[in-house]
């Protein structure tokens, strides 16, 4: 009765980690999904409505979801308070802090480095385009994610089961 209670266990935890590494892949999507609205917001706050970047940055952050509405949060407070010498570096201080609630990729980033840089530096055509560029790459990002999903949420799933009856199967 004992080795039926304990295989049972081990197969439920496994199946769980399993289930929790494939959540990642989902997890990831939405959040480029929630970082194309949250950009697209900024620029039309931006570039149409002519808002400064601190204001449209709390804009963005009381419409958009968690997390991405924490981040721009957060890096709104610091360029507020003037905690930072520039917007990138405010960047990379905030993208320090949210690496562990992020699913972004390295790729996914860097282009968002490069997208908050040229922020500092153009102007409001240099912004536009920039704009255009930065929505065109996470839409390209878009698509991977969706293909590593597809591809990999089953295989941790079942990875997880089979390791669990693996182990059981080793150990009885």
């Amino acid at each position: 009765m004992l080795k039926v209670i304990g295989s049972i266990l081990v197969i439920m935890s496994t199946t769980l980690v399993g289930f929790y590494y494939s959540r990642m892949f989902s997890e990831r999507l939405k959040q480029i999904r929630e970082l194309q609205y949250s950009l697209n917001m900024l620029e039309s706050e931006i570039i149409y409505s002519a808002s400064p970047l601190i204001q449209a940055m709390e804009y963005v952050a009381e419409r958009s979801r968690a997390p991405i509405n924490e981040f721009f949060r957060v890096f709104s407070e610091k360029l507020y308070k003037k905690e930072i010498e520039g917007i990138l570096e405010g960047f990379q201080s905030t993208m320090m802090e949210f690496k562990g609630k992020l699913r972004l990729e390295k790729d996914e980033i860097d282009t968002l480095a490069s997208f908050v840089k040229s922020l500092e530096s153009s102007d409001l055509e240099g912004q536009k385009a920039n704009f255009n560029i930065t929505m065109k790459k996470l839409e390209g990002f878009e698509k991977r994610a969706e293909e590593s999903m597809t591809k990999n949420e089953k295989l941790y799933k079942y990875l997880g089961v089979c390791s669990g009856l693996l182990v059981v199967i080793i150990l009885v």
